[in-house]
């Protein structure tokens, strides 16, 4: 004889399986959504690598500037050529809007520096103020964002803060959240006879949950 279910015992299901469902399809989603992050910002990475080795390839060395193996050098920022490497870096990029600091309009608001270290996340050197919020955005065609300090139309002089620069991989879409979309970054080189490469800088902020440059361009 077919036992039919009861009201019930249907309703009891159908809340387990509610349950279930709001457990797991949160889970999915932030798992797809940091799939898609992490391609992004590899796809971003690989554009800022392309740019630096043609400019430091035209110029026949690496330009001066870069940090230098931070840790054992005792003078590791070399300075001298940053204005004319970020000039000439700028041109190989697809630049289609230029930020100021100030313009909300085509930059995010991002966390500062105290307000991720009280939500939990991380910063390998708390000396560093951070102040992304002072530099000049560039919005590229595919809507990421590359922020740098110092341009040479500024005036300003070069300084140690220089080699260093920032990436947002899908500019106001969002999370806008460092180590997730957005990462702060530096150019460094091993050694004096090595290339000069982006890396994840003594600065860069990591949100909780998130992940540094490095572990995301080894998965």
């Amino acid at each position: 004889m077919k036992k039919n279910f009861t009201l019930s015992e249907v309703l009891i299901t159908l809340v387990i399986i509610g349950i279930i469902a709001a457990i797991t399809v949160p889970l999915i989603v932030s798992s797809y959504q940091k799939k898609i992050l992490a391609s992004q910002f590899k796809k971003m990475y690989s554009t800022m690598e392309n740019a630096i080795n043609f400019v430091n390839a035209q110029s026949g060395t690496s330009m001066e500037c870069y940090l230098y193996d931070f840790y054992k050098s005792e003078s590791p920022y070399h300075t001298s050529e940053c204005t004319e490497f970020w000039e000439e870096f700028l041109k190989q990029i697809n630049i289609i809007k230029v930020c100021e600091k100030d313009d909300t309009t085509c930059r995010p608001k991002y966390k500062t520096k105290e307000e991720v270290l009280q939500a939990g996340g991380t910063q390998q050197e708390r000396s560093c103020s951070h102040p992304i919020s002072s530099m000049k955005g560039f919005v590229l065609s595919d809507g990421s964002i590359f922020y740098l300090y110092y341009m040479p139309t500024t005036g300003l002089p070069n300084s140690h803060v220089s080699t260093f620069f920032g990436i947002d991989v899908n500019g106001i879409k969002g999370p806008n959240k460092w180590g997730y979309d957005l990462f702060y970054l530096n150019l460094n080189k091993k050694s004096l006879n090595n290339s000069t490469v982006a890396i994840t800088a003594l600065c860069e902020l990591i949100e909780k949950g998130g992940q540094s440059a490095e572990s995301l361009l080894q998965e």
